[in-house]
């Protein structure tokens, strides 16, 4: 401290010297770290340019030429797809507008039948979601062909309920067709279909989504068994998709106290004095009687109310060459 006093203008140097080599250090050693970091980086980009380069997406002829083969392969599987939908749906058959209503009456006879046999409950005015056509005939003969398919499927479709162990049908409400749009704007009065929009065909023509709405009342074990059969294209011949499913209990509520009743009791001994003779003596063992009944399940017996919005879905003709129509396939 004493030389400092001293020598003031010396030290006042060599601080200001020692504080610029402190500076200059810093900024060749921050110098350094991003030349080394560009480094790294240019020579990354090197590597992966000559990688690109070098693999085997480059565009050159043969590998434009490899890339067409397996496209066109592809296109031929979707196409050859396409064809097996189609061949696997059932065919539209011609039929004249009184024989439609004619087998819309039948088929609503045979499956009332079926379904008190199977002890499944129907809606009063069920129909199949065909209403208007009960009592009227469709438009045209193209009409009734297109209604005659979409008939079986609802007919399947009932059946099904009936094989999973539903317990009602509440609710069987079905979209408008493509060709029923001429024929009515609204429902007619009675119609079981309130609130349903009328169905637009899908842009992509390749296939159309007929709706099929239904509320049901059943068990968790038939829910489940039905959810799979829909999903399962060998228990039905039309493409299923379910698009929107709700389930919910029977009964919001818990029951009342007033509600839960115990078995009756056993009827006690005659007041009169009268008795009963006991049994012969017998070397025979006997299980002894049951206990009786002091407690009931109060909850988890009632059924579900189920809500399914059901996509029939048709495949179209275009679907045979939905791939040459690509332009990836081109």
């Amino acid at each position: 401290m004493d030389w400092i006093r001293e020598n003031k203008p010396l030290a006042a140097i060599l601080g200001v010297i020692l504080a610029g080599s402190l500076a200059l250090g810093y900024l060749l050693f921050d110098a350094w770290s991003s030349y080394t970091e560009t480094k790294d980086g240019y020579l990354n980009l090197g590597s992966q340019v000559a990688g690109l380069k070098g693999s085997r997406l480059a565009p050159t002829e043969d590998n434009v030429k490899a890339k067409q083969a397996l496209v066109d392969e592809y296109a031929a599987l979707v196409n050859r797809l396409g064809g097996a939908l189609l061949i696997l749906q059932p065919p539209v058959q011609p039929i004249k507008d009184i024989e439609f209503q004619a087998l819309l009456k039948t088929k609503i006879a045979e499956a009332r039948k079926t379904a008190a046999a199977s002890k499944m409950q129907l809606p009063p005015e069920f129909a199949f979601g065909f209403d208007e056509y009960t009592a009227g005939l469709p438009k045209s003969a193209a009409a009734a062909a297109e209604l005659a398919v979409f008939l079986d499927a609802m007919d399947e479709l009932v059946k099904l309920f009936m094989q999973c162990g539903v317990q009602s049908v509440d609710l069987l409400e079905r979209s408008k067709l493509a060709v029923e749009q001429a024929q009515t704007t609204t429902s007619p009065p009675g119609s079981n279909a309130t609130g349903m929009q009328v169905q637009q065909q899908s842009a992509s023509a390749i296939l159309e989504k007929r709706q099929i709405s239904v509320i049901l009342t059943l068990d968790q074990g038939p829910l489940q068994l039905l959810i799979s059969r829909l999903a399962n294209p060998s228990d039905m011949k039309f493409f299923t998709s379910l698009r929107q499913l709700r389930i919910e209990n029977e009964r919001q509520d818990g029951p009342l106290r007033s509600d839960v009743k115990l078995p009756a009791a056993p009827t006690p001994p005659d007041p009169s004095g009268g008795t009963t003779p006991a049994p012969a003596a017998t070397d025979e063992i006997k299980a002894p009687p049951p206990a009786p009944v002091d407690s009931v399940p109060v909850i988890g017996k009632e059924f579900l109310k189920v809500r399914m919005e059901i996509d029939l879905i048709k495949f179209l003709d275009a679907a045979k060459g939905v791939a040459a129509q690509s332009p990836a396939a081109r």
